[in-house]
């Protein structure tokens, strides 16, 4: 019922809000709000940088690598999912685990070493919480790379991931919309509105839907995305920003991967997979789904969030940020599937997950924009309070094999013990997390042409975990308590006003694994420490009409888990990662028609001393999903004589592993999308191809080292974005 009376709730507004919107313009006015495929902010730099500082910096004096997609720029180039957001940012790549849902790898990291926030929020373990959102909903997704935990406390080590949801705007009233209908039934419709209330006050409710039966076979998705605010300016000093967001979304018999089979038994072998046993990705199995006939992926989630600054005089600001969230998440699949040689059948595991989350915390700031012995001084000092309660039921089990080509998929089995045998493999889980952090960090304009950035955290952690297992009749209680500092020390050096030098050096920490997921070994062990050394180059060129930036970077990981070399049986810490890349990205006007966005990466990620099952030294040996190049390059151009715009775009990613033992490679691919876009007066109409060579390809791996997700094939989209 509630989500019905939310779903009212923000539907309401935006019809009794659309004549107001009507009435405002002057009849026979044609509309000029139309934001125009293709057209990027070229002073990009000059933003303010929110989420790689809370000192007011702009990206151009961040010593750091912020990528920043706007909502114009997801709607020129057609991304749609958070997914293939991130997968155009340098140096991501991201895909669909089972349990996490738009997971992605920087700079050869993933999992538990990239931190999520929402709205510059974070809760614990926050990958558990990520889901593929779609794009509509979002003034731009911001990406912070290298370590961040001096921002964003435990897990951010490779880098944070913010999404922005759209803000109120207190200049003018304007309705945004956007539908789309394409390939495999995929259908989104998309409408926001922005309504200044009174002097001072103005609200904006975004409403976003989804849907999509899937290019596998019976795998349908549907999503509910509300996101809703009003921001209020009582008095000149003081503003408030009042936040409600509900995200749905529910996927039947999702899609887990494709498995691996030896090339005698398939139709048709392609050589997109590489392994040491003759097992093939066939093409003929692209689009069989070999989940249970009744599985499901469903979440909702809902995040309540405020902020209040008021501004002491001075230079000096005191704010104050809350953030509640409340998430309820169902799995129940079969996710696994192994090649039985003896029977030609495929074995199948069971799943099924229930998590029930409430996650508050609070964190208040006192910035300063001072003078000091002559020099200019923004300093930001404050506390930050986390807690969250996490409960979990989980069972895994095996049920009927299915053949290749015409599989009997059954239904989910019944929670019984029978279904889920074994020790461990019927639990319930409790946990408990609690943490505190103090911060600080000051950036000093040394001279008008240098600046020095430093800062340190403190981070208390108390964990506290039950687990009762139903099987052994069970339970296990236990805890523990963390404490670890992180900081960074970076300068930037103005050659210019339009071109900066910058370098940093930062330390951050992770927990091994998920904290509200963890086991007694993984609570008992202390916190892997990471540590990062970076450079580069920003710059705008040719009088601003180009963008550039490029990186240098070194990230090495101690602590994570290992084999005992001397005990293959046991687990301990003591193990290592380590990458190096560079990344660069270009964006601008090459001529009065033609824009150009691209960027690539190149990186080199190994275990630097990591030993496998049964004692195998995987030291040098890369992690999986990790690729070592990547390129982006998207083409504009715009045709004088009609309002036309033709985009192309090309996508590149190199090879990568499923497992850290590297036996299994998965080729890299290269795909192309096309579009034109035409501009009506009163909306854009885009017709876009994607993947048009219909290139078969794979391009991420679940939990099984020998399953692998399989990308869409060629497909076409009508779109149309209005703001009127």
């Amino acid at each position: 019922m509630f989500r019905y009376l939310l779903l009212a709730g923000t539907v309401a507004p935006c019809l009794l809000a659309a004549p107001a919107f009507a009435q405002s313009r002057a009849p026979g006015v044609a509309n000029t709000d139309i934001v125009i495929t293709g057209q990027r902010d070229l002073r990009r730099l000059d933003q303010p940088a929110d989420t790689g500082s809370r000192l007011s910096l702009s990206n151009r004096e961040t010593p750091a690598t912020l990528d920043t997609v706007t909502q114009a720029a997801m709607q020129a180039k057609g991304l749609r999912t958070a997914v293939e957001v991130y997968d155009s940012v340098p140096g991501i790549v991201a895909g669909l685990l089972p349990g996490e849902p738009a997971s992605a790898t920087i700079r050869g990291f993933t999992t538990g070493a990239v931190s999520y926030l929402f709205d510059g929020m974070r809760a614990v373990d926050s990958s558990i919480l990520n889901r593929n959102y779609d794009s509509f909903n979002f003034d731009r997704i911001e990406v912070l790379k290298g370590p961040a935990s001096i921002l964003y406390g435990d897990g951010a080590l490779a880098g944070a991931i913010n999404l922005v949801p759209k803000k109120p705007a207190f200049d003018a009233a304007h309705v945004d919309a956007l539908a789309s209908y394409g390939s495999f039934g995929t259908a989104r419709l998309g409408i926001g509105i922005n309504q200044p209330l009174a002097t001072g006050a103005a609200f904006r409710t975004d409403l976003g839907l989804s849907r999509s039966d899937g290019y596998v076979d019976d795998t349908g998705t549907r999503t509910v995305q509300s996101t809703s605010s009003l921001a209020l300016r009582p008095v000149e000093r003081l503003s408030v920003m009042l936040a409600f967001d509900y995200f749905q979304d529910r996927n039947q018999t999702p899609y887990q991967g494709t498995p691996l089979v030896p090339e005698a038994v398939a139709l048709d072998a392609s050589s997109v997979v590489h392994t040491g046993n003759g097992y093939v990705l066939d093409r003929a199995m692209r689009d069989r789904n070999y989940n249970v006939a009744d599985g499901r992926m469903d979440s909702d989630s809902y995040w309540g969030r405020g902020r209040i600054a008021y501004d002491l005089g001075g230079g000096w600001t005191l704010t104050d940020e809350a953030s509640l969230y409340r998430g309820r998440r169902e799995w129940a699949n079969s996710e696994d599937f192994t090649f039985d040689e003896a029977t030609g059948l495929l074995d199948r595991g069971t799943t099924r997950i229930d998590h029930d989350h409430d996650s508050w915390s609070n964190r208040a700031y006192l910035t300063g924009d001072v003078h000091v012995g002559g020099m200019r001084h923004r300093v930001n000092i404050g506390a930050e309070y986390n807690r969250t309660d996490f409960g979990t039921i989980r069972r895994f089990g095996t049920m009927t094999s299915v053949g290749l080509f015409d599989p009997v998929r059954g239904r989910f089995p019944a929670d019984d013990a029978a279904n889920f045998p074994g020790s461990g493999n019927r639990a319930d889980f409790a946990s408990q997390v609690r943490s505190w952090a103090v911060f600080g960090e000051d950036a000093v304009d040394l001279d008008d042409k240098w600046l020095l950035l430093g800062g340190l955290r403190f981070d208390h952690i108390d964990l506290d975990r039950r687990i009762d297992d139903l099987n052994a009749g069970t339970v296990q209680r236990f805890g523990r308590r963390f404490q670890a500092v992180s900081g960074r020390i970076g300068t930037v050096y103005h050659l210019a006003a339009d071109t900066q030098l910058y370098a940093q050096y930062s330390h951050a920490i992770t927990p091994v694994g998920s904290l509200i997921l963890s086991n007694v070994l993984r609570a008992s062990v202390d916190l892997t420490k990471g540590d990062s050394v970076e450079g580069g180059i920003k710059a705008d060129l040719f009088g601003g009409r180009l963008t550039v930036t490029g990186a240098a970077y070194w990230i090495r990981q101690t602590g994570i888990l290992t084999r005992d070399p001397a005990r293959p049986g046991v687990q301990v810490q003591g193990g290592a990662q380590s990458s190096r890349g560079i990344e660069f990205s270009a964006t601008g006007t090459i001529t009065r028609h033609l824009t150009i966005d691209a960027n690539g990466a190149l990186l080199k990620a190994r275990y630097d001393k990591l030993t496998g099952a049964g004692g195998i030294d995987l030291s040098g040996n890369r992690p999986n999903n990790v690729p070592q190049q990547l390129a982006n390059l998207t083409l504009f151009y715009n045709v004088d004589a009609l309002p036309v715009t033709a985009s192309g775009s090309v996508r590149h990613v190199g090879d990568i592993y499923t497992s850290p033992a590297n036996a299994v490679r998965i080729g890299g691919y290269t795909v192309l999308d096309a579009a034109i876009a035409y501009r009506l007066p009163w909306t854009v109409v885009t017709v876009r191809a994607r993947n048009l060579a219909n290139r078969f390809y794979a391009y991420w791996s679940g939990y099984s080292a020998t399953q692998v997700y399989v990308g869409a094939p060629r497909g076409i989209d009508v779109s149309l974005s209005s703001r009127f």
